[in-house]
C-alpha cells in the first residue's frame, strides 16, 4: 500500500508533462510579478502592457496547468515559497515583538483603524501579546506548509490570516490616499493613518534603507495571497512529507530563506531555520502517546518560536536595526538626509495664441508680467531626485533650568549656556510691604522717588523669572552628543517601568557621579511625574522631556540603558541585565583614558 501510495503521488506531482508544467510554473510566477510591475508607481511606460500580459499569461498557464494537472507541482513551489517567507517574516518581527506591537499602536488609536472600527480599540492594552502570537503563528504556519504538516488546519489558518492582512494593507493604502487628497484639497483629515504595515519590522528600513509603502505592502500581500490559493485548492492532495520530499521541500525553502537573510542582512534566520526543521524532524519521531507527527512538529516549532520571543521581548533584539544600533553614530544618523532636488516652473497662458508657456523660474522674464499679454495660471515642479529623511529625525533633549541638580549646572558646557541665556529670563525682584499689602516688583524698577519709605517697606529680594509663563529652558542635544562619556536611562512609560531594577539603575547612577560621568533620563514624562518618581525610588538624576516615540527606538526595555562616547552608541542595556558601573567602567571608559 506504501508503494502504491508513493507511485500515485510522484505521478500527481509531475502530472502529464514535468517539463511542460514547470515551464506553466515559471510563466505564471513571471506574470505575478509582471503585474505587480505594472502596478507600481515607478512604472510610467509599458505599465497598461505589463498588466494585460501579466493577466492574459496567469490565465492561459493555469488552464495548462490544470489540463496537464501541474496544479499540486505548483502548490509545492507555493509551499517553498510561501513558507520560507513566512519563517523570515515571523523570525524578523520575533526578534523585535515590542517594535511590532508599538505599530500595532498605532492601529488600536482612536484617530487610526479604531476610527471607522471602534472594535479595534480594545485591542489596545494587549498590543504586546497580539505581537507575539502573530509572530509565533507565521513561524509554525512557515514550518507547517514547507512539511506538510496539518496542511488542511494550515491552509484554513493561511487564507483566514492573508484575507484580513490583505484588507488591512488595503485599508492603509486608502486611508494615506485619503489623506493626501485632503492635503491637497486644503483640508484637515483629522486622521492618523499609518505609513508603514511593520511586515519586516524594522528590518528593510534598517537594511535596505527604506520600508514597504502602503501600496507595496497591498500587492505583496496580493501575491502572498495568491500563492496561498494554490495551497488551498491543494490541500486534500497534500500530505506529511515523506524523506524523499523533504529532501526537495526543505532546501527550496531555504533558498528563499537564504535570500532574504542576504537582503536584511542577518545569518541567524538560516539557522533558526535549519534547527526548527531539524528539530521538528526528531520531535516528530518520538513516541509520544497518541499524538500525530503533524501535532508533534507544531509543537516544537510553537515552542522554540515562544522561546526566542520571550527572551527579545525580555531584553534585546538579537539584530538591532534601529539607528540607534550599537557602534551607530547619532551624529551621523542625524544629518544622512538628502535634499530633493528638482526644477521649478511657472505657467503661463498666451492671451493671443491661447498657448500655455512653461517657463523654469530662473528664466522668468518681466514680459510675463504684462497682463494684457500673459495670464498666470500656476507653478509647479518637476522632480530630479527623490530626497531622503535623516535616519534619526527627533533627537531632541530640553530640560527645565529649575530641574537641573547643583552638580548638572556646574558642568562647563551646561553653565556656558546658563550665563549665555539667564538674563533673558530671570531678574531680581523686591518684595515691598505697603497699607495695601505686598507688592512684587522688578529691583530695577524700584525708586524711593516712586516708592517712599514712609509707605513702603522693603521686605526682601529674590531672583525669578521675568515672565512666569516663559519658563527657562536649555537645548543639550548637542551636549549629550558630545560629551566624552554620557549615560542615559531611557523611560519610554513611566507608570509600567520595571521596578525591580531600579536598584540597578541606582548604582551606576551613584558611580557615574563619583567619576563626574554625566547621567541624564531620558522620558517624555516630565514634571510631577517625574518628581513623584525620583521620591518613590530616592532616585535624583535629571530628567530631559524627550520625544515619546524616539524613546521606545533608542531602547526597547523599560527602561533602558545607553553609553554614549561623543555620540557614538557604545553598548545599551535592558533592565533585566544593567552591568555594574565597574564593569562598564573597565570596559568602556577606563581603557579609553589610558
Amino acid at each position: 500500500m506504501n508503494e502504491m501510495r508513493l507511485r500515485n503521488t510522484k505521478l500527481d506531482i509531475i502530472g502529464r508533462s514535468l517539463i511542460l508544467n514547470i515551464v506553466a510554473i515559471i510563466l505564471n510566477v513571471t506574470a505575478v510579478v509582471l503585474i505587480a510591475k505594472g502596478f507600481h508607481a515607478s512604472t510610467d511606460s509599458g505599465a497598461m502592457v505589463m498588466k494585460i500580459s501579466g493577466f492574459a499569461l496567469i490565465a492561459i498557464t493555469l488552464f495548462a496547468l490544470a489540463i496537464l494537472k501541474g496544479m499540486l507541482l505548483f502548490s509545492y513551489v507555493a509551499r517553498a515559497l510561501v513558507g520560507g517567507l513566512f519563517i523570515v517574516s515571523g523570525l524578523v518581527k520575533a526578534n523585535d515583538p515590542w517594535g511590532f506591537a508599538f505599530k500595532l499602536d498605532e492601529y488600536f488609536e482612536p484617530a487610526g483603524l479604531a476610527f471607522d472600527f471602534p472594535f479595534f480599540a480594545n485591542f489596545h492594552d494587549y498590543a504586546i501579546y497580539i505581537s507575539i502570537f502573530v509572530c509565533i503563528a507565521e513561524i509554525v504556519l512557515g514550518a507547517a506548509v514547507i512539511l506538510g504538516g496539518k496542511i488542511k488546519l494550515a491552509s484554513w489558518a493561511l487564507i483566514l490570516m492573508m484575507i484580513f492582512f490583505t484588507w488591512l494593507t488595503w485599508y492603509t493604502y486608502s486611508c494615506n490616499i485619503k489623506q493626501e487628497l485632503a492635503g491637497l484639497a486644503g483640508e484637515d483629515f483629522g486622521r492618523q493613518c499609518v505609513t508603514d504595515c511593520g511586515c519586516f519590522g524594522d528590518a528593510l528600513r534598517g537594511s535596505v534603507g527604506r520600508s514597504l509603502t502602503p501600496l507595496e505592502s497591498f500587492w505583496k500581500d496580493l501575491v502572498l495571497f495568491y500563492l496561498c490559493i494554490i495551497i488551498f485548492v491543494n490541500q486534500w492532495k497534500i500530505k506529511l512529507n515523506t524523506v524523499k520530499e523533504n529532501w526537495i521541500m526543505v532546501p527550496a525553502s531555504m533558498l528563499v530563506v537564504i535570500l532574504f537573510s542576504w537582503v536584511f542582512g542577518w545569518i541567524f534566520p538560516i539557522f533558526f531555520t535549519l534547527i526548527t526543521m531539524l528539530g521538528a524532524f526528531i520531535m516528530a519521531n518520538l513516541n509520544i502517546g497518541k499524538i500525530g507527527k503533524g501535532w508533534k512538529m507544531a509543537m516544537f516549532v510553537t515552542f522554540i518560536s515562544f522561546l526566542f520571543s520571550l527572551y527579545t521581548v525580555s531584553y534585546l533584539p538579537i539584530k538591532d536595526y534601529r539607528p540607534y544600533a550599537i557602534g551607530n553614530d547619532i551624529n551621523v544618523q542625524m544629518n544622512n538626509g538628502v535634499d530633493r532636488v528638482a526644477d521649478f516652473y511657472y505657467f503661463y497662458q498666451n492671451l493671443e495664441t491661447n498657448e500655455i508657456d512653461t517657463i523654469p523660474m530662473l528664466e522668468w522674464d518681466a514680459k510675463y508680467g504684462d497682463t494684457l499679454k500673459y495670464t498666470y495660471l500656476d507653478y509647479d515642479d518637476i522632480e530630479i531626485s527623490a530626497g531622503k529623511d535623516a535616519s534619526i529625525m527627533d533627537f531632541g533633549a530640553i530640560i527645565a533650568y529649575d530641574d537641573l541638580t547643583d552638580a548638572d549646572k556646574a558642568i562647563p558646557y551646561i553653565d556656558s549656556l546658563i550665563n549665555a541665556e539667564f538674563d533673558n529670563y530671570y531678574e531680581e525682584k523686591i518684595l515691598v510691604e505697603s497699607d495695601y499689602g505686598i507688592d512684587t516688583l522688578p529691583a530695577i524698577e524700584y525708586d524711593t522717588l516712586y516708592y517712599p519709605d514712609s509707605l513702603y517697606t522693603v521686605k526682601g529680594t529674590y531672583t525669578g523669572l521675568i515672565d512666569p509663563s516663559a519658563k527657562f529652558s536649555l537645548e543639550l542635544t548637542q551636549y549629550l552628543l558630545s560629551a566624552e562619556n554620557m549615560f542615559l536611562m531611557t523611560i519610554r512609560d513611566i507608570e509600567s517601568i520595571n521596578e525591580g531594577s531600579i536598584p540597578a539603575f541606582k548604582e551606576v547612577l551613584a558611580g557615574a557621579k563619583e567619576n563626574n560621568i554625566p547621567f541624564f533620563v531620558l522620558c517624555p514624562s516630565s514634571g510631577e511625574a517625574a518628581e513623584t518618581f525620583k521620591q518613590k525610588h530616592d532616585f535624583d538624576p535629571a530628567f530631559l522631556a524627550f520625544d515619546g516615540v524616539e524613546v521606545k527606538i533608542i531602547v526597547r526595555s523599560n527602561p533602558g540603558l545607553v553609553l554614549l562616547q561623543k555620540g557614538v552608541v557604545m553598548d545599551k542595556w535592558p533592565s533585566r541585565s544593567v552591568e555594574d558601573f565597574e564593569d562598564i567602567y573597565l570596559e568602556y571608559i577606563n581603557t579609553k583614558q589610558d
